[in-house]
């Protein structure tokens, strides 16, 4: 049976000995009941043929059924870990050992570690996420693909899940699973990968192109100006600089020199701060300057723009993008837009493909042997770039 607080709540127990009852999502996680207590439990099989067993502490109910499953899949990992049979195992328990080794020896960043997390959890594991809704063909193809034994899984059994999910989050499945199953490739546990081609699933990946007119951009920028701040400080902020939507949101008051215009952004808030590990540092314009100075500074919070509710950061959510989408005559826009928008206006301004792209951060801009033999960082034009950019910007805005 499917273990939940309320089933195990429910149980009755025995009025003496013990009764086990297995959870039917996770092998090997079950509930003890004796005639004074409910306990979480963890089994497996060793190397020996035997069957060892550890209880979790607290007992149900100061542990709840999801913390106590948490908990079996992290000590189920480990004990799959120093086995390493990794083929005769359900695909659902040895890609969560996996994904616990990874995250154990930072193979990720945060934020994909998280989404990482959530596609095995639904996609493999087949726990519920209310946000995402499931046909029964879906539903039925996740249950058969965990329970399969890795080195059973063949490339059918892949496509049932993704063929019949969302195209976007089919790819990231497919990625997921093709990572994981190069990594058991390289064990011996299986012969081939079944989610090899992972981009042809969904006839390839779609790179999307879309670039506002000055017209759009401008529909657009007196919408988020009528929200008024934060939002149209951070959508400000973005047009201004060409930074990422996050690393707008979360920027700290800490990166900021008001004094000298300048934003420094460390590696660890970059996409590319592990391959790029110095700090970027963005010129103001000063109509950009002068958005951050106007932001009120929340007592507590280290966040530039901050959100309602427990000193979090902005963040451009739902009901603020759908709105804006209904109220404004643009279409088919996304916030990333506005920085392809800035690319392509600093071409249009006649900045050098060098420097626009180092206003990007993007690394390929000195990739292979320029970035071997040109260490000169090209300070002085790309602050020219982002004031001539922001020239533009201001009369177009204003």
């Amino acid at each position: 049976m499917r273990l939940t607080d309320d089933a195990v709540r429910k149980a009755k127990p025995p009025t003496k000995g013990q009764v086990l009852i297995w959870d039917d999502l996770v092998s090997g996680f079950g509930v003890r009941l004796t005639p004074t207590r409910k306990t979480f439990v963890v089994q497996w099989r060793d190397s020996a043929g035997r069957k060892p067993r550890e209880s979790l502490r607290p007992h149900f109910p100061q542990l709840t059924v999801e913390e106590a499953r948490h908990r079996a899949r992290a000590r189920l990992a480990e004990v799959l870990a120093a086995k390493e049979t990794g083929g005769d195992v359900p695909l659902r328990l040895a890609i969560r050992s996996w994904y616990e080794q990874q995250s154990t020896r930072g193979s990720w960043r945060p934020r994909y570690r998280v989404k990482v997390d959530a596609i095995i959890s639904t996609y493999v594991e087949g726990i519920e996420n209310p946000r995402v809704k499931l046909s029964k063909r879906a539903a039925a193809g996740i249950e058969a693909l965990g329970k399969k034994a890795v080195g059973a899984v063949t490339r059918s059994d892949v496509l049932a899940v993704a063929d019949h999910i969302k195209p976007g989050t089919a790819e990231q499945f497919m990625a997921v699973l093709s990572s994981f199953f190069n990594y058991a490739y390289e064990r011996g546990w299986v012969t081939g990968n079944p989610a090899r081609n992972r981009l042809r699933v969904t006839g390839g990946r779609r790179v999307r192109n879309r670039v506002p007119t000055d017209d759009e951009f401008l529909a657009l920028w007196r919408a988020f100006e009528k929200e008024g701040d934060p939002a149209f400080g951070a959508f400000a902020l973005l047009a201004f600089t060409g930074a990422r939507r996050r690393e707008v949101t979360q920027a700290r008051w800490s990166e900021f020199d008001l004094d000298a215009a300048t934003w420094t952004l460390p590696p660890e808030r970059r996409k590319t701060g592990r391959r790029d590990p110095e700090p970027f540092t963005i010129h103001l314009h000063p109509a950009a300057l002068e958005i951050v100075k106007r932001q009120p500074v929340l007592e507590g919070s280290p966040y530039v723009f901050w959100g309602r509710r427990d000193k979090r950061p902005f963040e451009f959510h739902h009901a603020l993008v759908q709105r804006l989408r209904a109220g404004v005559e643009v279409k088919d826009w996304r916030l990333h837009d506005i920085r392809r928008y800035m690319r392509s206006g600093l071409a249009r301004l006649g900045v050098p493909q060098m420097v626009a792209e180092l206003c990007l951060g993007h690394r390929t801009a000195k990739g292979g042997l320029v970035g071997v033999y040109d260490q000169y960082q090209y300070a002085a034009e790309k602050r020219e770039a982002w004031m001539r950019w922001g020239e533009f910007l201001q009369s177009l805005t204003r």
